[in-house]
């Protein structure tokens, strides 16, 4: 099996495996490493691997700007709408203009709003603390032991 392949199939069963909030940091994963490797490709003079990676990068973002629940996600969802649209917008305008400097905006953005997705993904998991592992005590009580 290639690397590839194998990068794929560990991919595919962390998403399978994956909170909605765990997905949605894969994907500001998935678009941050895409825009690092236009710029890269930008800067290397490779315009056909640019334009795969911001390919990708766009389908990504379409794929966080699909699962937003506009209905009930009131504010916030009409707040990452529009900032998945400004992205959007950016990343056409940086491949127009050939120009790292709006995806290296962009990058700097979602980095900082995918620190917020952790921040809810930590908030959101059950922490159990050293007294919930422990084994209770067989000793009875104090007041009585229970008898039938």
């Amino acid at each position: 099996m290639t690397q590839t392949k194998v990068s794929r199939s560990y991919r595919e069963a962390s998403i399978r495996g994956a909170s909605s909030v765990e997905c949605t940091i894969m994907l500001y994963d998935i678009v941050i490493a895409d825009l690092r490797k236009a710029i890269a490709c930008l800067g290397s003079g490779d315009i056909e691997g640019r334009s795969k990676a911001l390919s990708h990068c766009l389908n990504a973002l379409e794929q966080l700007q699909g699962t937003l629940q506009m209905e009930s996600g009131g504010d916030a969802a009409q707040h990452l709408y529009r900032f998945y649209s400004l992205a959007r917008t950016k990343i056409l305008e940086g491949q127009i203009k050939c120009e790292a400097r709006f995806f290296e905006e962009i990058v700097e953005s979602m980095l900082r709003v995918r620190a917020l997705w952790v921040e809810v993904k930590e908030k959101c998991q059950p922490v159990q603390t050293p007294e919930q592992w422990a084994v209770p005590s067989e000793e009875p009580r104090a007041g009585g032991a229970w008898s039938a």
